[in-house]
């Protein structure tokens, strides 16, 4: 018996690879690893170009980049869960019996998640035990039946919608590999815990400050909305917190005229309603109910005011509801009190470009809120979402489905990064660095890290002595935007000389 270089577990003393982790246990050039954290799935896109019987020594090395970072990828997911449930279990200390369901189930949310995590280890163990280093690949699918259900399972356990790879897509697929099935389990399990993560903290923001205890007790004011069109009806709702009465009675007065009784709901809810003019308005009054300590009727005052204006007012982002930092968002106001419109920016810069037309550079908070006003009124305000700029995807031109000819790749020329499906005009990113790897099938390795996206004179030559199935990997691609964050891609390119 040896160990496992990698993993440390104890292994037969004449394996090539580790049972556990997939680890090759010849010699390894271990530089591989710092290729990125993410570039399993860049590596992945080799799956789908990699013929049935290519490169055994290839597909063990392949493997064993895309483990050794999926083993990182998920301790550093599992800390975050981790530290996750320990906040929210201090949070739920506070008062555990209002917060009791979202525990559980945000405890359960876990346990399903670490139930396809662990199918995903062991079903990649019989895989690579069964199929590693052999030219055919002809799997029991059956094998993949007890995944697929706790997948399900899984799915029908978050708090809200996910977009995650389903199991069931991989019958899809034409041309299944052994690396094809090892990526996609990968990306199955990373999924899974971002999922477990993602549902974990709504169900921490699901729980509101209603849901504990206070011992406080005052009158609050709920107005459906503080701007009114002329000819509109002024709602909201009193009532006093802490406690319900289904015999409390409010008196208000509106601008300081007659007093008018109101009587609640029956539900300690208590609704008001005013019909008046444009302009600023102004309402007191008071909540008289049963004092639960002295056992008397005591009187618990409240105010609130509101605008009236004659037209509608609209702010919106025109291209959703969310701004992204480091470029112009273009930003429309319509509407107005009796003069012209003025807006300013709670964070980064609001600028007028032209009638009711204004770009915003948003700052580093995470929310912008613009606040409207016109002729000395506030119209209101509205709450924009503030986010990094998207990665791109990176893309080599003349590649179509993983493959091209060599005069075709040597026109491209070079790696560049591209913005798909993203409606904002202007966004561009610059390929900064990436990592070039190259092995023939004679078994020629190179392997060189490239400044910028263009070819270098080394990998211009690599490609031209090409010859037909050989295999070029582009990973560890780095791009920097117009946010000027440098990022590193998610995803690398995989070609085969065709």
């Amino acid at each position: 018996m040896k160990k496992c270089p990698n993993c440390n577990r104890e292994i037969e003393s004449n394996s090539t690879y580790c049972e556990y982790c997939g680890h090759k246990i010849k010699k390894f050039n271990s530089i591989w690893i710092l290729v990125g954290s993410l570039v399993i799935l860049g590596v992945a896109v080799v799956l789908f170009i990699m013929p049935r019987g290519g490169n055994n020594d290839l597909t063990g090395e392949l493997y064993e980049i895309m483990n050794a970072d999926f083993v990182l990828s998920k301790g550093a997911l599992s800390e975050q869960i981790n530290s996750k449930l320990a906040s929210f279990e201090e949070l739920c200390a506070l008062d555990q019996e209002k917060t009791r369901t979202y525990w559980e189930q945000a405890q359960n949310l876990k346990q399903a998640g670490d139930v396809v995590v662990k199918q995903v280890d062991s079903l990649k163990q019989v895989l690579w035990t069964n199929y590693g280093g052999k030219s055919n690949y002809s799997v029991d699918e059956s094998l993949f039946n007890t995944l697929q259900i706790s997948q399900q399972r899984f799915q029908e356990q978050l708090p809200h919608s996910e977009n995650s790879t389903l199991l069931g897509e991989r019958s899809k697929k034409s041309d299944i590999t052994l690396l094809s099935d090892m990526a996609m389990l990968n990306k199955i399990a990373l999924e899974t815990q971002r999922d477990v993560l993602t549902g974990v903290d709504g169900l921490m923001s699901s729980i509101h400050a209603a849901d504990f205890v206070y011992d406080e007790i005052g009158a609050k004011v709920f107005a459906e909305s503080g701007y009114l069109l002329s000819g509109q009806t002024y709602k909201a709702q009193a009532m006093v917190t802490a406690w319900q009465n289904t015999q409390t009675k409010a008196y208000v007065k509106l601008d300081g005229g007659a007093e008018r009784e109101y009587t609640s709901d029956g539900q300690g809810v208590i609704n008001l309603d005013f019909n008046c003019g444009v302009g600023q308005h102004k309402y007191t009054g008071y909540i008289k109910m049963l004092d639960p300590t002295s056992g008397e009727l005591k009187d618990f005052p409240f105010e609130n005011t509101f605008t009236v204006a004659p037209p509608a007012v609209s702010v919106s982002a025109t291209k959703m509801n969310v701004v992204y930092r480091g470029i112009d968002n273009p930003i429309a106001i319509g509407g107005g009190v009796g003069g012209e419109i003025n807006a300013t920016a709670s964070s980064g810069s609001l600028t007028r470009i032209g009638n009711g037309i204004f770009t915003l550079r948003s700052g580093e908070a995470n929310e912008v809120t613009i606040n409207v006003s016109s002729g000395g009124s506030s119209l209101g305000s509205m709450k924009f979402r503030v986010k990094d700029l998207p990665k791109p995807v990176a893309i080599i031109r003349n590649v179509v489905n993983s493959q091209v000819s060599k005069s075709a790749l040597l026109a491209a020329g070079r790696v560049e990064a591209e913005m798909k499906d993203f409606d904002f005009d202007g966004v561009k990113y610059d390929v900064v660095e990436y990592t070039f790897r190259y092995k023939t099938k004679s078994g020629t390795t190179k392997e060189v890290k490239v400044n910028g996206g263009a070819f270098t004179d080394e990998i211009k030559n690599a490609i031209s002595n090409s010859n037909v199935g050989d295999v070029f990997v582009f990973t560890g691609i780095q791009v920097r935007g117009n946010d000027g964050k440098l990022k590193t891609l998610d995803y690398g390119i995989g070609v085969e000389i065709r």
